[in-house]
């Protein structure tokens, strides 16, 4: 495989070396670094236009010349202009001076994030953060923002039961996994700022909090062909790999994209489990230990292309394949009830086809087909201490076809008023089976399970936005849902505000409420069993129900850096996996079950400060009351509460400028919190990362460290009402990482619209 991407990469470079001996010229500033942005106009001797392009982010930039001889004028806000005479195809190395008026780097002082608000989001400069940081693409943007948190390469927001990830305003529909290696994909040149939304309106088709990574626009006046290959390796107990390379190619009205990947992984995992067991009235003390490993290669296609058809249409194509062959999951389990061993294979495959059409007077429409396809094999052997024997192949798959088709129109009115409306529409039809063969041992034919769950979402929504004045703005929004799974349908109202007030310069006060409907995994309501091991197995739950949430929030920001966020949510039906002790035999049983409700109150502090421009850092501060009520839950009814304190150190030192090498030391803790009738233990993360970037700004390598102590992952502790069970989790989260990555071309990687992956699978 290595030697197959050499001859990629030599394939890829040559490519660039073609497509930029026609470059005319480079422009630089007076330290020699490339200016991005900088117009270039052409015209002859006698003043005759000629033509004009934009520097790329390398500073390149190529115009068609029709005589010997042409003046080239040279003009960006932050440099002195320019115009000079040349001749021939080649005008060299320009170098611009900078304006007196532009800040040198030693000169800024000021205190990051800086935000402002923008339509009632809460905007972040990304171009700043990243030079006094190690962040070098558009996930790592997120986690500088603040009251955001890393959960699992997940993200969450302080005050919010759940955060959206858009770009450029759409919503991705794509599991996490997949959302994550898409966002360390693109750039951080490429991303031109980010947004806050506590409240997003319904017009982004959306409810509840979400992040907007809003992407520069990548066509160029003249044709344009950029690439950029890279490779990372990650040491964990087992070695790990991505390799990816893109390839780019934009004119004036079309942009095409070309981008494939590969991901090698193998996570080792261990789970210790001491039950006292009751059943029959006798206490049964079971010590299990587990330990095994997943491993994958998953391969990422995407084919896409962008058409502005003329200033007012806009058409985008895509295609997109993930594809994980013989993905594997092996767990071994000994201890005094029972000696098993689990392997289970996947052959995972999903295809997507997105349509979406866009027209400048406000219309919005697209059509999106999914196609699915898991099917698996398990081969489980066991044998308990009694010596009985169960063992088993089973085969079991999941298919999905789901269809998604959407319209949305804005009207935007004089005195700053807006209205929108629109609808979407969600149809799926997921098939799912499970079958055991004889293994002469035992008959488990009883078991064999299949189904065809039919799902149907219809939403219609309406909205209006209006600005009064500069310090004040309003958002109003309504979204009626009508929701159809087998027997169970119903229809909902989601309302959503958010106000937003400017007292003075640099304050910000904004007051949020938003409301939003979560659901399960297609799997999670199957009723179906799989077994882990001797002791535990998981069940499915067709009861399900999906979960409603209100959230309201005060948020308010002092000098545009220091943020205070108050929050109050409830959820509804809130549906988590837990385990219980059966009553009726000695298992333990994970199932997904809905809460009757969950509450929580809180508060965040953000602060952050900066020493000289060499050390810049910030505090989060959260603290949470939480409370869980279910008065269901298998004959054991709780109401709990808890308050939960984290506290987040974010540290970036400035090493050297030429190069330029940053170091970044991250810090988090987080109390011990309760989850149904869990007691999680406390956790910690310490993260470090060293970042180089050099060979004129093409090449950058990366040195990281994750979860160095390996300390992020809580153990779980159950004592409660007869329910007796510790589980000590053995991670494999630390990690280090060795990524290069170089640009060629003038590369700056495209934005994608994912696909929604994120109730498939099991």
């Amino acid at each position: 495989m290595i030697h197959r991407f050499f001859l990629l990469f030599v394939g890829m470079a040559f490519i660039c070396m073609v497509a930029t001996a026609q470059t005319i010229g480079k422009v630089l500033d007076s330290n020699k670094r490339p200016i991005e942005g900088v117009t270039v106009v052409m015209r002859t001797t006698d003043s005759t236009f000629v033509g004009a392009a934009v520097t790329d982010s390398c500073g390149a930039f190529s115009i068609k010349p029709t005589k010997d001889s042409y003046l080239l004028n040279f003009q960006h806000l932050l440099y002195k202009p320019l115009e000079k005479r040349f001749s021939g195809a080649n005008a060299g190395i320009i170098a611009l001076q900078e304006r007196e008026f532009s800040l040198k780097e030693v000169v800024v002082k000021g205190e990051l994030p800086q935000v402002k608000v923008q339509d009632g989001a809460l905007v972040y400069d990304i171009a700043n953060m990243a030079k006094k940081s190690t962040i070098s693409n558009a996930y790592e943007s997120i986690l500088h923002l603040p009251g955001v948190i890393e959960q699992s390469e997940g993200f969450t927001l302080a005050g919010a039961n759940g955060v959206t990830i858009l770009l450029n305003g759409k919503p991705t529909s794509m599991t996490e996994e997949q959302l994550t290696n898409l966002l360390k994909n693109i750039p951080i040149s490429n991303v031109e700022k980010v947004e806050v939304m506590y409240s997003a309106p319904a017009k982004l088709r959306v409810r509840g909090a979400a992040i907007n990574i809003v992407l520069k626009n990548n066509k160029t006046v003249n044709s344009q062909l950029r690439g950029e290959i890279g490779a990372n390796y990650t040491q964990r107990r087992s070695a790990g790999s991505n390799e990816n390379i893109s390839l780019s190619f934009s004119n004036k009205k079309l942009s095409t994209d070309i981008l494939y990947s590969a991901d090698y992984k193998k996570l080792h995992q261990g789970l210790d489990i001491k039950s006292k067991h009751t059943m029959n009235n006798n206490v049964y003390d079971i010590e299990q230990i587990n330990s095994g490993y997943k491993r994958s290669i998953t391969h990422n296609v995407r084919v896409g292309t962008s058409y502005q058809i003329n200033s007012n249409n806009n058409l985008n194509v895509a295609y997109t394949a993930a594809i994980t062959p013989n993905k594997k999951n092996v767990e071994k389990s000994i201890g005094n009830f029972s000696n098993s061993e689990n392997i289970k294979t996947v052959d995972e495959r999903m295809h997507n086809v997105s349509v979406d059409y866009s027209h400048g007077k406000g219309l919005n429409l697209g059509v999106d087909y999914t196609y699915y396809n898991s099917p698996s094999t398990q081969n489980f052997t066991n044998t308990t201490s009694t010596n009985e024997t169960n063992n088993f192949l089973a085969d079991a798959g999941q298919t999905i076809n789901r269809w998604k088709i959407y319209v949305g129109k804005t009207h935007s009115f004089k005195n700053k008023w807006e209205i929108n409306y629109g609808f979407d529409v969600s149809l799926a039809d997921d098939k799912n089976s499970q079958v055991y063969h004889d293994s002469g041992s035992n008959d488990m034919s009883s078991q064999n399970t299949s189904s065809n769950l039919k799902e149907q979402t219809y939403n219609l929504y309406a909205g209006f936005e209006k600005d009064f004045g500069e310090k004040v703005s309003l958002s109003m929004s309504a979204a009626g849902e009508y929701y159809k799974m087998a027997s169970f349908h119903k229809w909902y109202v989601y309302p959503t505000m958010q106000l937003s007030y400017a007292p003075a310069s640099g304050q910000i006060l904004q007051l949020n409420f938003s409301s939003d409907k979560s659901y399960p995994d297609y799997w999670s309501m199957q009723e179906q069993t799989s077994y882990l091991n001797g002791y535990a197995e998981i069940q499915g739950n067709p009861y399900l129900k999906p979960s409603t949430d209100y959230t309201a929030e005060i948020v308010y920001i002092l000098k545009n850096k220091y943020m205070a966020n108050l929050y109050f949510s409830h959820v509804q039906n809130k549906f988590e996996q837990l385990a219980y002790q059966a009553a009726d035999k000695l298992s333990l049983i994970y199932q997904t079950v809905n809460y009757d409700y969950t509450q929580q109150i809180g508060l965040t502090l953000v602060l952050p400060f900066s020493i000289n421009g060499i050390w810049d850092t910030r505090f989060t501060l959260d603290g949470t009351y939480n409370k869980a009520v279910d008065k269901s839950y298998h004959n054991l009814s709780f109401d709990r509460d808890k308050f939960r304190g984290i506290a987040v150190m974010n540290n970036t030192f400035k090493l050297t400028s030429k190069p330029d090498i940053r170091l970044e030391v991250d810090g988090i803790y987080c109390s011990p919190l309760l989850q149904g009738i869990y007691t999680l233990t406390p956790i910690w993360k310490v993260d470090s990362g060293l970042k180089m970037i050099f060979a004129n700004q093409h090449a950058e390598l990366r040195i990281n460290g994750s979860d160095l102590f390996n300390s992020s992952s809580p153990n779980a502790k159950v004592n409660y009402k007869g329910q007796n069970l510790k589980m000590n989790q053995k991670p494999d989260e630390r990690a280090v990482m060795v990524s290069f990555t170089y640009k060629f071309g003038g590369y700056k990687a495209k934005q994608h619209k994912a696909v929604d992956t994120s109730r498939f699978g099991h």
